[in-house]
């Protein structure tokens, strides 16, 4: 277990800064990924090509995903202070998809899910047991960071 009693600001903005940057490469990848397909579309003269514009869009949903709640997150890290939870993976449900799921001791019903943990991060969550949330608001949704690896990411309580 670690022994940090909070998280502090300079660390969220630390890890805000770089879930930004880890959106734009994700992004950039999905143009790069876009214009090589309209290169062969044009050089190829073939409509066969267009069959990889889903994985353009692949490259993009994580992109899409932090810009579009980034204000949520933003607004979880306002209105709510950061507290430490304990957290396992489901078993069975640890990777669903782009999806983790976490239990909480003493959830009656509920799951912490997040999307976009990389390998890194699961593998600090197995070790500590433990991450740092804001809220949940009264949409469920919140503010999931850990303190140590560079990871910020809106989760939301799902019931089981």
């Amino acid at each position: 277990m670690s022994t940090a009693e909070t998280i502090s600001d300079e660390w969220t903005t630390r890890c805000m800064a770089r879930a930004d940057h880890r959106a734009l490469g994700y992004l950039s990848m999905a143009v790069g990924a876009a214009l090589l397909v309209v290169t062969l579309w044009i050089a190829l003269d073939s409509k066969w090509v267009f069959i990889l514009l889903p994985f353009c869009v692949e490259l993009a949903v994580p992109g899409l995903r932090h810009l579009f709640g980034r204000s949520k997150v933003q607004r979880l890290i306002r209105d709510h202070t950061w507290h430490a939870v304990e957290a396992t993976f489901v078993p069975g449900r640890a990777r669903i998809g782009r999806h983790a799921y976490l239990e909480m001791p003493g959830s009656d019903r509920t799951y912490l899910r997040v999307s976009e943990m990389p390998e890194r991060v699961r593998d600090h969550v197995r070790k500590t047991g433990r991450l740092w949330m804001a809220g949940p608001d009264a949409t469920g949704r919140t503010a999931v960071i850990t303190e140590q690896c560079l990871y910020l990411i809106l989760g939301r309580i799902v019931i089981r």
